[in-house]
């Protein structure tokens, strides 16, 4: 059982709204191949917001960790030739660039980070603005605040939630649980609402096996499945590892899949 939450869980960085409107601070609109979890390979277009509340270790987007001033728009799909426009952008502005980024067989739109939740009106308002345009959402989130996620999960489809566990030193370690706490609950909200919902677990050559024995138990009453990731670089673990992992999820989840980042592998964004 999730106990009761915090208010708002915040460690320093980026933890306000940028804008009392629902403009966003942006950092790219693309369109590329899903490269993690259960989608990998689904056609997506990206919108990815800047600033993000939490420093991971393994972060591969660490330059979007601040907010930036301009965004990157890719020309058109798959060119990898980009433009700039002046942050912040207004939620019709994003979707008329969306709009301009289809093609055939799209999955969904990727509204990823950075943390979209550090901008919760601007991720709630465009995430409308695909529902009209009859575009399904792919919400990719560190899980930070429940609070905010609550209030726009009526608005996506798709869910992909961060656990975050010590070994991935992505807050001070007296602030971990509450961390926790928030994504355990993003993962129930997701569920209970009937969106399609990813638990997404980096294991790390040092993460330790005992790191994820509390999140089992709640996983096994969701609609979920859960990944297990494993880190790229000098962190990436051992099969051993990874297969450890695997078992003692399997033993109580009958949804594991191991899956690493095949974006990575092909080279694109």
């Amino acid at each position: 059982m999730i106990r009761n939450l915090p208010e708002e869980f915040a460690v320093d960085g980026l933890t306000a709204d940028e804008s009392a409107e629902d403009y966003g601070i942006l950092a790219e609109i693309f369109s590329s191949f899903q490269g993690e979890g259960p989608f990998v390979g689904r056609r997506q277009i990206f919108v990815r917001t800047s600033g993000c509340n939490l420093k991971c270790s393994y972060c591969d987007t660490a330059q979007f960790c601040a907010s930036t001033a301009q965004c990157k728009v890719e020309d058109a799909p798959g060119s990898g030739r980009f433009r700039t426009i002046e942050n912040p952008v207004s939620p019709k502005k994003a979707i008329e660039l969306i709009w301009g980024l289809r093609t055939p067989g799209l999955h969904s739109v990727s509204i990823t980070g950075g943390e979209p939740l550090c901008q919760p009106k601007f991720t709630k308002s465009l995430a409308i603005e695909c529902s009209f345009a009859k575009v399904p959402v792919y919400l990719e989130t560190n899980g930070f605040s429940s609070s905010r996620f609550a209030s726009l999960v009526d608005w996506i489809d798709f869910a992909s939630i961060d656990l975050k566990l010590p070994s991935h030193k992505s807050c001070p370690p007296h602030k971990w649980d509450d961390l926790f706490q928030n994504e355990l609950a993003c993962l129930k909200i997701a569920s209970c609402a009937g969106v399609k919902t990813i638990a997404k677990v980096v294991i790390l050559n040092s993460t330790k096996r005992d790191e994820l024995d509390i999140a089992y138990p709640l996983l096994e009453e969701l609609d979920a499945i859960l990944v297990i990731q494993p880190a790229t670089g000098p962190e990436r673990p051992a099969l051993e590892k990874l297969a450890q992992f695997y078992s003692l999820a399997s033993m109580s989840l009958k949804d594991v899949v191991v899956i690493p980042q095949v974006h990575t592998m092909m080279g694109i964004l």
